[in-house]
């Protein structure tokens, strides 16, 4: 199944005080920490891609030269709908591999924390059970990533302003599969100096 890992690093940061994603967090920039570990996956999964949203001309760079195929996006500073708009237009075009999407996932470039094993696990979880909608949760707490099938592609592309993928899934609550980490820090993302 061909799925679109959508990485979502367009945030203002306003919370953060300056842009959080450039932020040196163990000898890395924030962004880096969970964009190696999809990357990573994606070289045992030959339909899977990564794709980078994002404002930051400095970040398409780099998430360039690791792998990714970095998705410029200067809207995103309008909001959520604008970054889920614009990495959801790329994988739904015509890829290097001649398909579209058939899902896409939808990760944060804030948390840094959900390992490669729960992020696989997710993705290949939503993939064999074909799931129209998903997301992680831990404790009944839905949390980052989220999936959405082709499906909901028409919902996404209407989204507006700050609106995000969590208004698509409040929508349709009885379709979302939950996939339960096993640590309640993996759902952590950093939206202020002392979260990290």
């Amino acid at each position: 199944m061909r799925v679109g890992l959508i990485y979502l690093a367009g945030g203002n940061s306003r919370r953060f005080g300056s842009n959080k994603l450039l932020y040196e967090m163990e000898g890395k920039p924030l962004f880096c920490h969970l964009l190696e570990r999809l990357i990573h996956i994606c070289r045992r999964h030959d339909e899977w891609e990564v794709l980078v949203v994002t404002q930051y001309q400095s970040i398409c760079d780099a998430a360039a030269k690791m792998g990714a195929e970095a998705v410029f996006s200067p809207e995103s500073h309008r909001g959520a709908s604008y970054s889920v708009k614009a990495g959801l237009c790329v994988a739904n075009a015509m890829s290097v591999r001649q398909t579209k999407a058939e899902a896409c996932a939808f990760f944060a470039a804030d948390q840094p924390y959900l390992t490669e094993e729960s992020a696989e696990g997710f993705l290949e979880e939503m993939e064999r059970r074909k799931a129209g909608l998903g997301c992680v949760a831990y404790g009944g707490r839905q949390g980052n990533p989220a999936w959405f099938s082709r499906r909901f592609f028409r919902e996404l592309m209407d989204l507006e302003g700050d609106q995000g993928g969590r208004k698509v899934l409040n929508a349709h609550p009885d379709e979302v599969l939950h996939f339960s980490v096993s640590r309640a820090w993996e759902l952590e993302d950093i939206d202020i100096p002392p979260d990290l």
